[in-house]
């Protein structure tokens, strides 16, 4: 069954999913589209933690590869 929620506020998406009678075992898909462009895309990218990797990886590069012109 799909149901489309429209202007929904993040901290009362599941009681409007309560609403509808969907159990919270329920699995489902989600798909998100911001009204407002708010929060910047690197700030997104931070707060997900998809790049957390990257702090325990090695630097490929340091200075001393970088050639004067």
């Amino acid at each position: 069954m799909r149901y489309v929620l429209e202007d929904i506020e993040v901290g009362n998406l599941s009681g409007e999913v309560r609403k509808r009678g969907i159990s919270e075992r329920q699995r489902v898909r989600v798909v998100l589209d911001t009204l407002d462009d708010t929060l910047p895309l690197a700030q997104m990218a931070e707060e997900g933690g998809s790049f957390a990797f990257l702090a325990e990886e090695p630097d490929l590069y340091s200075l001393s590869d970088v050639r004067p012109e």
